[in-house]
C-alpha cells in the first residue's frame, strides 16, 4: 500500500481518533483545544513522516549496528507482542519497509509502556559490555500511559552504570501540545542515581520546533557530511516528508571534484586513530603517511560509471591487502574495515558540507548541530558500533494529517 493510498484510508479515522483523544485528556479540555485542520491539499500524516523518517535513519545506523536495528511499532497486530506491539528484528537495509511498518495502520490508544518494558527487558538481558543499546522513539502524543512509562525509565536508569551503556532519545512528529509538555518534563526531571551511585540520565528529547529549525538550517544551506548527513535528511523526512527524502538524497550524493591532497582524520568506533598526510598525484595514485605504525602505505581511485568514484587503499604493514571505500560525500570516506575517514579543513577554511561529526571534534553550529548531539544521533553520527533499536508510535494519534503549522 503507498503512502497516498495509507493517507486516504486513514483520514477519515484521524477526526474521530483525535476527538476521542482530547475527550479523554482532562487537561486538554479547554478553549483552545481542537482538532488539526486537515489541509485540503492532503498534507501528508505525522505517520508518514515518522516513516519517511525512520526509513533514512535505518540507512544510517544499520550500517553500524552489527545485528540491524530492531523496529518496534505499538499497538501490536496480534505478533510477538500481542495487540500491545510489533517487533521486526535484525534490520539491515530499507527494501521492502514501507511494507513492513504500513501493514497495519494507525489506530487506538498511545500505550507505548509494555513495548518499551520489552526493549529495556531484552536491553538488559544482552548486557553492555560488548557494545551499548541506543533506543530512538518517534511519536505524536504524550502515552496515555505516562506516568507507567516514566517509572519504567527511571527504573532502567538505576540500573546502569553509566548513561552511555543505555540512552533513550524521544522524538516528537507533529505538534500535539501534550507531547511538547511530556517531553520537556523527560528532558528536565527523569533524573535519577545510577548503580554504581552517581547522577544518571539516560533520556533526552528532540521537539517539533527543533526539527523545524534544523530543516530551516539544511535548506538554507547548511549541510552535514557522511553518517551525520544521512542523519539528518532523515529528520528533514520526519519534517517535510517526500521533500526530506529529497534533501537526505541531495546531501548523499555529493561529488568530490578536486584531488584527494591533505589531511584526513582516522576514525574507529567513534575514536579519532590518528591524522593521516594523503598525497594525489592527480592521475589515480595515492600516497598516504603518518599512520600510527610506521611506514607508508598507497591508495588508488578511478571514476565510475555512475560518475562518482572507486576508491581503495592497503595498510602500511600488508601491502597485499586491499581496502575498499565508500565515498559518503567529498569530504568522508567510509571504508570497509569499519574505519572512516574525515577530511581536515585547512586553517581559516570552513567549508559548508563539514560538520566536525567525528569523535571529540564539535557538532556544526545551530540547529543541526544541536540535534546531533542527542544521545542516540550523537552515537550513530560517530559511527559507536550500538544494539540500535527504533520504536514507533503507531497509535490514532499518527493519523493526523500534519499541515507543518
Amino acid at each position: 500500500m503507498g503512502f497516498r493510498s495509507l493517507l486516504k484510508k486513514v483520514e477519515a479515522e484521524a477526526t474521530k481518533e483525535v476527538e476521542k483523544y482530547l475527550a479523554s485528556t482532562t487537561e486538554a479540555k479547554t478553549l483552545d483545544a481542537k482538532p488539526p485542520t486537515s489541509d485540503p491539499a492532503n498534507p501528508p500524516t505525522r505517520w508518514e513522516k515518522a516513516v519517511f523518517a525512520m526509513n533514512g535513519i535505518i540507512a544510517q545506523v544499520s550500517q553500524i549496528d552489527p545485528n540491524g536495528v530492531d523496529v518496534v511499532c505499538f499497538p501490536g497486530a496480534g505478533g510477538e507482542g500481542g495487540e500491545t506491539y510489533d517487533i521486526y528484528r535484525n534490520v539491515k537495509d530499507t527494501k521492502g519497509l514501507e511494507a513492513l511498518v504500513t501493514a497495519t495502520e494507525p489506530k487506538g490508544d498511545c500505550n507505548m509502556g509494555a513495548a518499551m518494558d520489552e526493549v529495556l527487558k531484552e536491553a538488559f538481558e544482552r548486557g553492555f559490555e560488548e557494545r551499548p543499546c541506543s533506543i530512538l522513539v518517534l511519536t505524536a502524543g504524550r502515552p496515555d500511559d505516562h506516568e507507567e512509562l516514566s517509572k519504567s525509565l527511571a527504573e532502567a536508569a538505576k540500573k546502569v552504570n553509566k548513561d552511555a551503556d543505555l540512552t533513550v532519545t524521544f522524538v516528537q512528529v507533529g505538534d500535539d501540545e501534550w507531547a511538547d509538555n511530556y517531553l520537556k518534563q523527560l528532558d528536565t526531571e527523569l533524573t535519577t542515581t545510577s548503580a554504581s551511585g552517581e547522577p544518571i540520565d539516560i533520556v533526552d528529547t528532540i521537539k517539533d520546533e527543533e526539527v523545524k529549525k534544523a530543516v530551516e538550517e539544511m535548506k538554507g544551506g547548511k549541510k552535514s557530511s557522511g553518517l551525520a548527513g544521512g542523519l539528518m535528511g532523515a529528520f528533514a523526512g520526519a519534517a517535510l516528508g517526500a521533500g526530506g527524502v529529497y534533501l537526505a538524497n541531495k546531501i548523499s550524493k555529493d561529488k568530490r571534484t578536486e584531488g584527494w591532497n591533505g589531511q584526513w582524520k582516522c576514525v574507529y568506533e567513534g575514536e579519532e586513530m590518528c591524522i593521516l598526510d594523503v598525497k594525489d598525484d592527480g592521475e589515480g595514485n595515492l600516497t598516504i603517511s603518518n599512520w600510527q605504525e610506521e611506514g607508508t602505505s598507497v591508495g588508488s581511485y578511478a571514476e565510475n560509471d555512475e560518475g562518482g568514484f572507486n576508491i581503495q587503499h592497503s595498510p602500511p604493514e600488508n601491502a597485499d591487502e586491499v581496502i575498499i571505500g565508500t565515498i559518503e560525500d567529498e569530504h568522508t570516506i567510509a571504508w570497509d574495515n569499519g574505519t572512516w575517514w574525515e577530511e581536515v579543513p585547512p586553517e581559516n577554511v570552513h567549508w559548508s558540507a563539514y560538520a566536525g561529526a567525528a569523535a571529540g571534534g564539535a557538532a556544526a553550529a545551530g540547529a543541526t548541530g544541536y540535534l546531533l548531539e542527542k544521545k542516540f544521533f550523537n552515537k550513530a553520527s560517530h559511527g559507536v558500533k550500538s544494539d540500535y533499536v527504533i520504536v514507533l508510535d503507531r497509535s490514532g494519534m499518527m493519523a493526523v494529517p500534519d499541515t507543518g503549522k
